[in-house]
């Protein structure tokens, strides 16, 4: 490579890497401004090259959340040109993108006798970073909040029990007991919960599949979860024919008894919907309820982990985030697919795909694997 390739080859490098990339020269103008900067900072190249540093700060400062500490600290970045020193902001969202928070850091720009010759400023996106520290977060507060709730009854109904000054009759110690027992069941849920979804994330769910009657499968689950509620009526809505699944049983119970269990939290009364139906080399799977809904912004997101839908009914039933997080995990384990229809005011139905099992000339049902 000769000596007049390496410029055009660095301007591409640059002009091609992930990260903006911003360039003055020693007038303080901008000579260079890449694709990238362009789209993180949402101003074009071509209403920026030219342009003095001042005048782009404030450009940035216009388009960033906080303007005021976003100027004074590009301006201080700028002046001091330390690279190991990152400047954060959050852009604010246009109307085709969400916002976005990036990060910068300043830097001089020498000859080969270290001369300073100009400045350069490079921009990164952090906001899936700061998105995953958010959510860190939200898990501690969570988890201490969702923890701390049972423990706290565990705690008070046995200290209770143990009061020497009082003579509890028996029925109000079964009663006592049997909230004991509650609690416990619902800690061991949750730390069954945070389990199953750290092993989702790293890729390590383990499902042991095998050809299993999906219809047994689906009434055993409704009778179980009749006993939980009073105030809503359940339809089972299963074809004549049904052919086997190939999957794991516990773990589509457990996708099964979630649907079910937030259809019951989220609907004050009315019906619950369990529907079944063969497509292709696929049976769908449905869980239907009558309650609020979920507003159409949100459909995309209620698979996340520890979202909720922001409502008085969440906000009642409250609840760690993690069931169709879970769910989702499991269904894709199976190599099937999850999803949420409907909207705000016509309550909610929820999906999901399960592999047909194959059948041998033997007459024996087994999977396509």
């Amino acid at each position: 490579m000769t000596n007049d390739l390496a410029p055009q080859l660095i301007k591409n490098v640059l002009r091609d890497l992930g990260d903006g990339v911003t360039l003055f020269d020693a007038d303080q103008r901008v000579v260079f401004w890449n694709a990238r900067a362009a789209i993180l900072l949402r101003l074009p190249a071509a209403t920026i090259l030219n342009q003095r540093a001042a005048d782009v700060i404030e450009q940035i400062a216009a388009r960033a959340s906080a303007p005021n500490t976003t100027r004074e600290q590009l301006r201080a970045g700028l002046a001091a040109r330390d690279p190991a020193r990152w400047i954060e902001m959050e852009i604010a969202p246009d109307s085709d993108d969400a916002a976005r928070i990036v990060a910068a850091r300043c830097f001089g720009v020498r000859d080969e006798r270290g001369g300073e010759i100009g400045a350069g400023m490079l921009w990164r996106d952090v906001t899936r970073e700061r998105t995953a520290d958010a959510m860190k977060s939200q898990l501690l507060s969570t988890v201490s909040h969702e923890l701390r709730t049972p423990l706290a009854s565990i705690k008070g109904f046995a200290t209770t029990l143990l009061r020497q000054d009082v003579k509890w009759d028996e029925a109000t110690q079964r009663d006592f007991l049997r909230i004991i027992e509650e609690e416990t069941d619902r800690l061991t849920e949750i730390i069954d919960n945070l389990l199953d979804m750290s092993q989702i994330e790293a890729g390590a769910l383990r499902v042991a599949k095998e050809p299993t009657a999906v219809r047994q499968l689906i009434r055993a689950v409704v009778d179980e979860m009749r006993m939980r509620t009073e105030a809503h009526y359940f339809v089972v809505d299963l074809p004549a024919e049904l052919p086997r699944v190939l999957i794991d049983p516990r773990r589509i119970r457990q996708v099964l008894t979630n649907l079910i269990g937030n259809a019951i939290k989220y609907s004050a009364k009315g019906q619950i919907t369990i529907a079944c139906e063969v497509e292709n080399d696929r049976v769908v799977v449905s869980v239907s309820d009558q309650g609020e809904g979920i507003p159409p912004q949100y459909l995309d997101k209620v698979f996340e982990r520890f979202f909720q839908v922001d409502g008085a009914s969440t906000r009642r039933v409250g609840g760690s985030g993690l069931g169709l997080a879970i769910a989702r995990g499991i269904i894709e384990a199976h190599d099937g697919k999850i999803w949420v229809e409907r909207a705000t005011g016509q309550g909610s139905t929820f999906r999901f795909t399960l592999p047909l099992a194959r059948v041998e000339s033997n007459g024996q049902a087994v999977g396509n694997e």
